[in-house]
């Protein structure tokens, strides 16, 4: 598949690269404009700037269920965060599979004016989210646990630069804003699998949360390294809530196969609660 606008060809292969292909066994706003209200009893206010939304699956709302029209593979849902924040949304350009890479070259187009907000996922497709939950959901014990040492290191010694980059590049068209990065949970509650299709056994959750924790680690790090940045761990708001747990906010394996391990619409008004304490 070519790319064809903001239509990755790598998308869904982000998504679930190696899951939709595994999975296959089962089926598997206008810009807003800076308004001053004049009030005679107290002075002029002015309504909040711009806000751009940009990153991977997890901000564009796979798996919320419902996707707006004319957002073709990238699959932006308005039950995503995004549009859970009470700000409206002047550019939405999260896509479903973005790597890094496909932020500088897709998503950075140039900014409204007066961008105060800008929030991001990203980061867990360049570590080969798809690929490692494949490996582990269909393959041997052996085979998850080298596919999981392989995205670790990955983690350590790529991704830091490959987030610099990008929040440079976000820092350069939005100077004045607050740049919300929004990190990713840990996806398993450590209970029996529940889903019909592969296993992910109590070891394997426990291997698979714990590389969760060493991302959000990487990538709070990074995150402190640039003013006006500021990190949204949501692992502790999704605990009691993972993956065959009694009150889950993140899907197992699904039909269609592409919301496999993303969050629920309670999942995304979690992501939500998270992101504006972060404000």
């Amino acid at each position: 598949m070519s790319r064809t606008g903001e239509g990755y060809a790598t998308a869904l292969s982000g998504v679930s690269s190696t899951v939709r292909g595994a999975l296959l066994l089962v089926g598997l706003a206008p810009a807003l404009t800076i308004a001053i209200v004049l009030i005679a009893t107290r002075p002029a206010e002015v309504t909040p700037g711009a806000y751009v939304a940009l990153g991977d699956s997890f901000s564009s709302g796979v798996g919320a269920e419902r996707y707006s029209r004319g957002s073709g593979i990238c699959l932006r849902s308005p039950q995503s965060y995004v549009q859970r924040l009470g700000r409206t949304v002047s550019s939405f350009r999260a896509c479903a599979g973005a790597r890094t890479a496909d932020v500088l070259r897709h998503q950075l187009r140039p900014f409204p004016t007066g961008t105060d907000l800008v929030t991001i996922t990203i980061g867990g497709n360049d570590a080969g989210f798809a690929d490692v939950l494949g490996a582990c959901l269909l393959g041997a014990p052996a085979t998850c646990d080298r596919r999981v040492d392989r995205a670790e290191r990955f983690v350590r010694d790529e991704l830091p630069g490959r987030l610099r980059r990008v929040y440079g590049a976000i820092r350069k068209r939005a100077p004045g804003a607050t740049v919300v990065v929004a990190g990713y949970p840990r996806l398993f509650a450590g209970a029996r699998w529940c889903s019909p299709t592969g296993r992910i056994d109590a070891g394997e959750q426990r291997r698979l949360n714990a590389g969760s924790d060493l991302l959000a680690r990487t990538i709070a790090a990074e995150v402190g390294r640039h003013p006006g940045f500021r990190f949204a761990d949501v692992r502790e708001a999704f605990g009691g809530h993972g993956i065959c747990s009694s009150a889950p906010q993140l899907h197992g394996v699904t039909r269609p196969a592409f919301a496999s391990f993303h969050p629920s619409v309670a999942g995304y008004a979690t992501y939500a609660r998270v992101i504006r304490a972060a404000l």
